[in-house]
Parts: structure tokens; sequence; C-alpha cells
């Protein structure tokens, strides 16, 4: 096990950062999800951490080892590609053996290590087949039992679920998880799905742009995101948005705009930080629009009466699409709604749950202002 550090790494592709000036510390044993949309630097950061890569300026660190300039194959790290990369001639067993058989381990070792990793995946009587007679679950546990056999300091996985059906996506990421819990090593793990982040990562790492946006816990991330892109990244449905007008009413706050006014009690430190701003923008989750008529116990909520354009029905919730004037929200509410296309819906929004972004920079100026 060990931990891993980038030190102000970055790498150029032709004139262009792909990763700007990386740091990011990762802990002896965690799980970090490094997660972002596509061409944001995530797979390069982890091609450099393996070695496939050459960062351009900065260091890679593994434990104390400075790793930058280090061969990939003296790295002490394994890997797992969206591409499961088994030698389709080969059995399951010998794929998973051959690493260790380059490295001429001895044969016993061998059978231990490829029937120990078989037995916790849960491959066990696949060993004798060829990866052509496996399904795509299968084949990605082979791809991860080739990994552990190796025993490495630090496991790679760029995207290993991505090929694989959705019912077999939850499954998998639930395997994984516990694989990680037993093993106690350190994974570093890239996804574009913000959802496999949140289910399985110890910390998240948001990247946009070759830039590190916030990493902080699952929780810390969906809470108190540092911006308008993590809060919008993080989070499914995503948040809604609006720029809205704002004044101090005494010691309340009101944010005004097209169909939607929200008069909320406003702490003094919040209306410091918004430092004479006349205009912000709101993030509002959708769970946190309620049916007025099915508010969450205990939470302090906002009165407002939309339109409902269009209702989505998904078993244990539905998606009502909300509209007043030139304002539009999306609100996830309980399914005993009363909300129907074209009905007016007396809705209640949590006045504890409003986030508050500097329009211009995008940054986060405050969170519940209650």
């Amino acid at each position: 096990m060990a931990s891993v550090t980038f030190a102000e790494v970055t790498k150029e592709y032709e004139g262009k950062r792909a990763v700007d000036r990386l740091s990011l510390d990762v802990e002896d044993g965690e799980f970090l999800v490094l997660v972002g949309p596509s061409g944001c630097g995530k797979s390069t950061t982890l091609r450099m951490l393996a070695g496939l890569e050459e960062a351009t300026s900065g260091h890679i660190r593994i434990g104390d080892r400075d790793i930058t300039r280090v061969a990939a194959r003296d790295r002490d790290i394994a890997m797992v590609f969206q591409s499961y990369a088994l030698y389709p001639h080969m059995s399951v067993y010998d794929n998973m053996a051959f690493a260790l058989k380059v490295r001429k381990f001895a044969s016993t070792e061998i059978e231990r290590r490829v029937t120990s990793a078989a037995e916790s995946l849960g491959i066990s009587p696949l060993l004798k087949r060829k990866p052509g007679q496996l399904s795509g679950g299968q084949r990605q546990r082979v791809a991860l039992g080739r990994a552990i056999v190796r025993d490495p300091a630090v496991f790679l996985l760029d995207e290993p679920l991505s090929n694989l059906d959705a019912s077999l996506r939850v499954q998998t990421r639930a395997e994984l998880s516990r694989l990680h819990a037993r093993l106690g090593t350190t994974f570093i793990y890239v996804t574009h799905d913000q959802v496999e982040a949140m289910t399985m990562a110890t910390r998240i790492a948001v990247l946009d742009q070759g830039i590190l946006q916030q990493v902080g816990t699952p929780k810390e991330l969906y809470d108190r995101p540092a911006n308008r892109f993590v809060a919008g990244f993080i989070g499914s449905p995503a948040m809604n948005f609006l720029e809205m007008d704002a004044r101090v009413a005494g010691e309340s706050l009101v944010l005004d705009r097209d169909g939607l006014s929200l008069t909320l009690p406003a702490a003094s430190n919040v209306l410091s930080r918004l430092a004479g701003r006349k205009r912000v923008l709101v993030g509002i989750r959708p769970e946190h629009i309620y049916d007025a008529a099915f508010p969450l116990a205990d939470t302090r909520t906002i009165p407002a009466t939309m339109t409902v354009e269009l209702a989505e029905m998904a078993g244990s919730e539905v998606f009502l699409h909300l509209v007043s004037e030139s304002t539009r929200l999306l609100a996830r509410v309980d399914p005993r709604t009363s909300g129907v296309a074209g009905s007016e819906l007396a809705i209640a929004i949590d006045a504890d749950q409003l986030h508050l972004f500097d329009i211009e920079t995008g940054e986060r100026v405050a969170t519940s202002p209650g």
C-alpha cells in the first residue's frame, strides 16, 4: 500500500495543456475517483501515474519515491482499462498468471495468487475458459483479477465499467467497493459518470479543462460545491441555476426573477459575502423543491406557485418540469403529487439548501443562507 502525490504536474501536447499544474495528495488505502467531462485531463493524469505518458513538468511520488521518470514496469502499479485487453488465445487462468510468469514467480506462488484472486471475484469456475466464452461482466472481473494477482502498491482503473450494461454496472460497482474494502489498497479510478464517483469514492477530485476544481468527500462536494461547475456536475439530475436580483430587506435576503421571488432569513456572514452584489446565481437542487402538500419534515421552506409543463413518473419519485414566465425549474417530488401537465402547483423550496454563486467567476458565495 502507498500514498500518491502529484506536485505541480503539467502535461502539454503541442503547446496545449491537458493537465495544468495539478497538485493532489491521495492517501494510503483510499479510493479516490477522478471525475469530469471528456477532455478534462483525468485519463491523462492516470496515464502519467502509470508511466504511459511522461509529465511535461512537476513530480509524481508513490510513497516517498519519486517515480516521475521511472519506467512503467518499475512503478509497482496495476492498471485496469476500459477495454478488457485479455489475450483471446489464453485461458482465464493463463491471462491472470501471465504477468507473474514473465516476472518468473514460482509456479506454486502463481497458483496461490490466481486461485485466491479468482475466489475473491467469484470466477473460480471460469479459470479454464477462454475470454470469448465469457460475458462482458465476467471479462471485466478477469481483468481485475489479473491486476489483483500482482499485489501492487496502487490500483489504477480507467473507466472499467463503461462497456457494461446499466444493471451490470450497478452490480460491479458494489463488487469493486467490496474489493477495495477487503484489499485495503490505494485505488485511483477514472470516470465521467458522477454517479459512479458518488457511490464508490472515499474522496472525489473534479477536473475541468485540465484544472483541478475541488477535492473532497462525496458529501462535501454535494453540500458545498466550490463553484458552478462542480455544483452542476455533481448530483443527478443536475442542479437548477437561476440568475436573480438580490437585495436586503431588513434581516431578510430577497431574490427576484421573472415568475419567482424568494424571501429568506439571511445570516450576517452571508450578507457580508454578498458584498453589495445586485445579482447572484442561485443554485437549487431538484430534490430540494417539494410539492407543498408533501414537504420534508422539519424543513424551513419558501412557498411559490408554478405551472407544471411536464410530469415524468419514475416509480418512487416524479420529475416535474415547472415554469413561470421566464423561469424554469426541475423538481424531484413525492410520487403522491397531484402535479400533472398544465396544472398549477404550490411548491415549497428548502430555504436551507440554496447555493449562491458569483455570476462572473462562478465561485460559490454562500450555501444555506439561513
